[in-house]
């Protein structure tokens, strides 16, 4: 019985629910029809919000951590093509400095839609560059294979199925 008399002490009193009390959100309890309005406006601007999003370390860090794994892979994948080019340059140079300057072209790059984008398409890219290589190698050695075998020589390698994963 106590304690419901203090609780309607405690209601009754200035420091009541009469007043706009803040809770640990931030909403009030008792708040005008103004701040009703301010907390729907905040709620509803979506600008905002991104903005928030955007700062998040954790989404700044994967990102990151997804950029940096893509270069190197780009970096393992450059290193099967030592061959050189027209001007003498070694293709694995070449790729790997065309990478580089893509990387350090979108490095000031802050909308993470686009960074999303770059990485997918960054991706996509090496992965199909990857499989072409693997693809023209196996072509190129089935070639050699085959002309072992029309001049009566055993092959120099193993069959082409055992290079498959």
């Amino acid at each position: 019985m106590a304690m419901l008399t203090s609780l309607r002490r405690l209601a009754s009193s200035s420091r009541g629910l009469r007043q706009a009390r803040p809770l640990c959100s931030g909403i009030t309890y008792g708040a005008s029809d103004a701040d009703v309005d301010a907390l729907i406006e905040e709620s509803l601007d979506k600008t905002a919000q991104r903005k928030r999003e955007d700062e998040s370390p954790f989404r700044l860090l994967t990102t990151r951590r997804e950029a940096l794994a893509l270069y190197r892979e780009i970096w393992r994948i450059s290193a099967l093509f030592d061959w050189p080019d027209e001007k003498g340059r070694l293709w694995r140079d070449v790729l790997r400095e065309s990478a580089r300057q893509e990387f350090e072209a979108a490095r000031c790059e802050v909308d993470p839609e686009i960074v999303n984008r770059l990485l997918v398409v960054g991706r996509d890219a090496m992965h199909q560059v990857a499989e072409r290589f693997l693809a023209k190698r196996r072509k190129m050695l089935e070639d050699q294979d085959a002309a072992w075998r029309a001049a009566g020589q055993p092959p120099a390698f193993p069959p082409s199925g055992s290079f498959d994963r």
